[in-house]
């Protein structure tokens, strides 16, 4: 083995450490490239001794006691199915969420179909259900932090239904609204919860007023407790692709715990906040404060949840402080889908994660041209994406055809540019300028070769941040085992796992393998054989890392890389005279 050789395959080693512990690396110094989190410590949190939001003095257990429960009120349970959903509800708290199923507006949309059970179990054909984690506290109710108890005080006792409802199961059709009007009354306090339900959103209106000669001395917090149940059949990805967050003007702060020990105390941000919200990958319940908030709260920790080691749960609230007795919030509850997303006024699209700035837009348009692809010309997104594939290529053509002849002519040039140098090897300057007079008489570029490779990049992220981010390829069959875009192509799983590789074996990964290699045959014609061994060895890199990308993004690839191939297969540069 030559030195040049034992170079390549050293350095070849070292990628692959990198490669390996890098994951290990950014965990052990705090980082995660799943969200732009912000570190809370640097954030706006409240000092709890805050003179605004102190408690009501002489607080104390028979101080909370004063707001018992009207036992002529029973408990009741209702149900409100619309086009979009079969929510439950209970009038405890004026109206807590006890789950939600989601049918589509077709009752036949796979994004919306398998999820957990209570029990934890995967129920491959049933709809999801979207729940709390805690249904025994309130999603949403009011509520107030006692800071002499240090703890949360509830208003989730049964409440009055004062609007006749006819039936405990109402139905809406698309454009119906229907509304639900709960009263709370003590000696001291009067509390109106009414919510409006509309057929074609997954929006909730709340609007609560509170009266009476202590409703000026809380601070009221709209509380959602219990986060949300687990949707995915992965336990990682609902880990990974949890949170809790609140959004600030142009910020968004993000929670996240991915071990069974971590905990994340009550923290409060200062200032009107554009939402607050809990979510799990493809899922979330967000408070929109129609009244301008005073600060809100977020709070973490794990609970049990069927057989899984981790399942986070997230607290939020929306704060106000004392003397605000009349607080309009909208609740978002329901599908991380763009289209139902973008009608919430306010930035809530920010909750998905298009990437940073520079690829952001770059993703937005990615998923509008799928989707028209999709809905509009009504094509299976498997087909979507190789049209997508295919335009792509079409209009990047022009650029990688003279990137494809720049490469031939690099071909062509190499072998006098190594007796260049090696002629003036002692004379650095004079083979600079020799060098560059072969480029400039015989039109190569050195560089040229990479302008596939850079138009491609920004794409090639904006396309697995899609399928990361977004719900509308989750549970999308194509052909034979591709049954879920959104997943690997798993053939067969294996009984061990390999680090960067997993525990399945993929299809595409390989045959996109391939299709690079075929590709790197014809660009690898002249090339230096010490040179080959690093190529091939990143290609299987790229097998390695697809395995477990979405097979989406792996059919995507693979088709434009074999359109590639056949371009430049295609293209039959005539010789130069080499000068």
């Amino acid at each position: 083995m030559t030195t040049e050789s034992k170079r390549i395959v050293v350095a070849s080693v070292l990628i692959f450490i990198v490669l390996l512990v890098q994951p290990y690396y950014l965990s052990w110094l705090g980082i995660s490239d799943d969200h732009n989190s912000l570190d809370i410590n640097d954030q706006l949190i409240v000092e709890q001794n805050s003179e605004e939001r102190q408690s009501p003095p002489k607080s104390s257990k028979d101080n909370v006691n004063s707001f018992l429960p009207d036992n002529s009120i029973k408990l009741e349970s209702y149900s409100i199915s619309t086009p979009l959903y079969i929510l439950e509800l209970g009038n405890n708290a004026g109206g807590t969420i006890f789950s939600a199923s989601f049918l589509g507006v077709d009752q036949n949309d796979s994004r919306l179909t398998g999820g957990l059970d209570r029990h934890g179990v995967y129920q491959y054909d049933s709809p999801v259900l979207l729940a709390p984690l805690d249904d025994k506290v309130c999603a949403p109710c009011l509520a107030y932090y006692d800071y002499n108890l240090d703890e949360y005080i509830y208003f989730n006792m049964p409440f009055n239904l004062i609007t006749p409802v006819g039936s405990n199961a109402i139905t809406l059709s698309d454009n119906d609204r229907f509304e639900m009007a709960f009263v709370y009354k003590s000696d001291e306090l009067l509390i109106t919860k009414t919510l409006t339900f509309s057929g074609n959103s997954y929006v909730v209106n709340i609007a609560y007023s509170v009266e009476g000669s202590v409703a000026s001395n809380y601070p009221f917090e709209v509380f959602w407790s219990g986060g949300l149940q687990p949707t995915e059949r992965l336990e990682m990805e609902d880990i990974t692709n949890g949170y809790g967050m609140v959004a600030q003007g142009d910020e968004r702060i993000d929670i996240n715990i991915s071990s069974a020990d971590e905990n994340i105390e009550r923290t409060v941000y200062n200032g009107v906040s554009n939402w607050v919200a809990v979510r799990n990958k493809y899922f979330i319940s967000s408070l929109i404060p129609k009244t301008p908030s005073s600060f809100s709260t977020l709070s973490a920790n794990s609970v049990e949840f069927g057989n899984r080691s981790i399942t986070p749960l997230y607290n939020m609230s929306i704060g106000y402080n004392n003397n605000i007795n009349n607080i309009l919030t909208d609740l978002y509850f329901g599908p991380l889908d763009i289209d139902y997303i973008k009608q919430v006024e306010t930035n809530l699209d920010s909750s998905m994660n298009f990437g940073f700035s520079i690829i952001r837009p770059i993703g937005k348009f990615v998923l509008f041209v799928l989707k028209f692809l999709h809905n509009t010309l009504k094509l299976n997104y498997g087909i979507a994406l190789i049209v997508f594939a295919f335009l792509v290529w079409f209009i990047t053509r022009p650029l990688t055809k003279k990137s494809f002849e720049s490469s031939k002519k690099m071909q062509q040039v190499t072998p006098l540019i190594k007796k260049v140098q090696e002629k003036y090897k002692d004379n650095p300057q004079k083979m600079n300028q020799e060098v560059m007079r072969l480029y400039k008489e015989n039109g190569a570029n050195p560089l040229g070769g990479c302008l596939p490779m850079l138009l491609q990049m920004p794409l090639l992220w904006s396309l697995f941040v899609v399928f990361r981010s977004t719900i509308e390829f989750r549970g999308a069959e194509f052909v034979f085992w591709i049954n879920d875009l959104s997943q690997p192509d798993v053939l067969f799983y294996l009984p061990f796992h390999i680090p960067l590789y997993g525990s399945h074996v993929a299809l595409l990964p390989i045959l996109m393998g391939i299709s690079i290699f075929m590709t790197q045959r014809i660009s690898m014609a002249t090339m230096d054989p010490n040179q080959k061994p690093v190529m091939y060895i990143m290609n299987g890199f790229f097998i390695l890392i697809f395995n477990s990308f979405p097979s989406g993004l792996n059919l995507y690839y693979t088709v434009y890389n074999l359109l590639n191939y056949y371009q430049q297969k295609s293209i039959n540069t005539p010789k130069n005279n080499i000068k």
